[in-house]
């Protein structure tokens, strides 16, 4: 067979193909526009059916299409409304962390457009708004305002949702000030440290949300002041999963005794990794961020602290600091962590 016989007859295959991948798409798309008019007319069941037909064969059509601005705007609509509908449907009826919502939510998030019809765009960010209402529910906060921020890019007008977000971080940082404040003063009553490490969690996890939240910063100072001698384990004072924003140290540190040139330190691995310990590893950093490595001449045993141990025999030797010292700071590769004094 000759070359130019060879090319022609690639040619015709793939003319072929490309024929019934075509004729295959049409098909698709009447037979899912065949089940959406007659969803119309039907309630119930009956009606759920024919909207479940019509997304499978929408859902083909546009499989069969990778560039989806060649789908036309009818289409598009169709596909829109039919997804939502299904997803609402799910929702519903099940979970809003069931697998086929979030399958749902990528087909309309590869489809929808800015030019995309308006009530379909409200409808999707109605959707989006319930799944965080969903989240609320089970007090998680950070997934709620993710699904609120992708609500209001969305729709043309976010007002409404933006005031949404805003209430939704104004009520839990209110929630979680108030329990700090509350666990402070049971501490100082009771004379009771771990409560007052309790009480640091919350007002952190207040300032996650909100770092200007009014009262927090003050807060946060006085109890960093009560808790400078006090290991700060959240995980032994605060039910439930601790968020990592929190609690992100996976070793601690207390100070028994400080002044600007010496401190004995309290410290517990809680990595899985046994550290090594060195003077070189710890410094001061003062009000205006000047550091002060801790010299040769300190002290620390043991020289290893292993895993899920602790040691209260460090014993550090700093050069003069000019400011009021910020903090103590631990710093061995990979591992950080670090003690405010205020």
């Amino acid at each position: 067979m000759s070359m130019k016989k060879i090319v022609l007859w690639i040619l015709n295959a793939t003319v072929c193909v490309s024929l019934v991948s075509c004729s295959q798409s049409a098909s698709y798309e009447a037979q899912a526009d065949k089940a959406y008019n007659q969803s119309k007319k039907v309630q119930g069941y009956e009606k759920k059916m024919l909207e479940k037909r019509a997304y499978i064969f929408y859902q083909r059509v546009l499989k069969a299409e990778p560039d989806h601005q060649k789908l036309s705007i009818s289409f598009r609509q169709r596909f829109l409304e039919t997804t939502l509908n299904r997803a609402y449907m799910v929702l519903n009826e099940g979970s809003y962390d069931m697998d086929a919502i979030h399958l749902f939510i990528g087909d309309i998030d590869s489809i929808l457009t800015k030019d995309s019809p308006a009530d379909l765009k409200q409808r999707y960010a109605d959707f989006l708004s319930t799944m965080a209402d969903s989240c609320l529910a089970r007090t998680q906060v950070t997934e709620a305002l993710t699904w609120i921020t992708k609500a209001s890019s969305v729709i043309d007008n976010p007002s409404s949702l933006q005031e949404k977000k805003k209430n939704i971080i104004n009520d839990y940082c209110k929630q979680y000030f108030d329990m700090a404040s509350a666990s402070f003063e049971e501490s100082k009553a009771n004379k009771d440290p771990e409560m007052a490490v309790k009480a640091e969690y919350y007002v952190l996890l207040a300032m996650v949300y909100d770092a200007n939240f009014p009262g927090a910063a003050a807060l946060l100072s006085e109890l960093r002041k009560a808790n400078v001698s006090t290991l700060s384990g959240y995980a032994k004072m605060v039910d439930g999963k601790l968020d990592k924003r929190v609690n992100k140290f996976d070793i601690l540190l207390a100070i028994s005794k400080n002044s600007k040139t010496a401190m004995t330190v309290t410290m517990f691995n809680n990595s899985y990794n046994p550290q090594r310990l060195k003077p070189e590893n710890f410094y001061l950093v003062d009000e205006k961020g000047q550091k002060a490595v801790a010299t040769a001449s300190s002290k620390i045993d043991p020289e290893i602290l292993d895993t899920q141990h602790e040691t209260k025999t460090i014993k550090l030797v700093f050069p003069g600091v000019a400011g009021a010292i910020k903090k103590l700071v631990y710093e061995n590769g990979e591992h950080y962590t670090e003690k405010f004094l205020f």
